[in-house]
């Protein structure tokens, strides 16, 4: 059975697309102006891909463990605070296979893989270009999990670049500011890298946290972009025990964002 979720809005995929990549990539159409990303909660195997090897610089081939679950709590939160769901993509496919948050040639090492890896981002790029269509203003939140700061939430915007029409617009405030992600993030008490007390430009985002390929390649300082920020949770935020409330506290966040610079 197919489980590419798609509304009426995205019913047809591109033909190179095979039912069997459409079945390891969770799509969802929504009418918020947002996009949640997850490109590396998944565990499933891909049929006809081999292993990857060690290519490029930081190579993992781990999951980011239970952050399909964050995914999916953020968007059904977000749902129920806003009676609106907000735009979704997840790989349901294992790292070791694809990394999808990667360009082509370091994502995976076998030509078997390419149809899943081109599926996860044919999507991306027709929800993207479905809610520029739809909204004026829009952001993209590429959902990650990390253990170098085990208790922290980073920011990864590429030092402000990814968001370079919210800050034109809006300034950094938008970014650091009491209704920005990071300012409900701090005020929840939560720990984040790097401090609201600097700008967002000031080059200060963990090194190796700033954004990988999703943000890099969807975001606003590309002409068919959206604002796009990369939020990576620690260990600690996505324990069993305690993720639900991570979940909870990360839609309020958005919403709060969305209340005061999307709509």
């Amino acid at each position: 059975m197919i489980r590419l979720l798609l509304t009426a809005t995205l019913a047809v995929l591109p033909a190179a697309i095979t039912a069997s990549a459409s079945d390891l990539v969770v799509v969802e159409s929504g009418e918020l102006p947002i996009i949640l990303t997850a490109p590396h909660g998944g565990a499933e195997d891909v049929p006809g891909c081999t292993l990857r090897t060690a290519v490029g610089s930081r190579f993992v081939n781990r999951p980011d463990q239970y952050t399909d679950r964050l995914a999916r709590g953020i968007a059904d939160e977000l749902k129920r605070l806003t009676g609106k769901p907000p735009y979704l993509v997840m790989a349901r496919f294992h790292r070791k296979y694809i990394d999808a948050n990667r360009r082509a040639d370091e994502a995976y090492g076998d030509p078997g893989c390419s149809a899943v890896y081109d599926a996860y981002h044919a999507a991306i790029r027709r929800l993207v270009n479905d809610i520029r269509a739809r909204h004026p203003h829009a952001m993209l939140f590429d959902i990650h999990g990390q253990a170098a700061y085990p208790d922290s939430i980073l920011r990864g915007t590429h030092h402000g670049l990814a968001v370079a029409r919210l800050l034109a617009r809006a300034g950094a405030p938008a970014v650091t500011g009491p209704d920005s992600v990071f300012g409900r993030f701090a005020a929840m008490g939560y720990r984040i890298v790097p401090l609201n007390n600097t700008a967002p430009t000031d080059r200060v985002e963990a090194p190796g946290y700033t954004g990988g390929h999703t943000v890099a390649l969807y975001g606003s300082n590309h002409q068919d972009g959206i604002d796009a920020m990369q939020l990576e949770f620690g260990r600690d935020l996505r324990a069993p025990a305690i993720i639900a409330a991570t979940a909870s506290d990360t839609a309020q966040a958005i919403a709060a964002f969305y209340g005061r610079y999307l709509k």
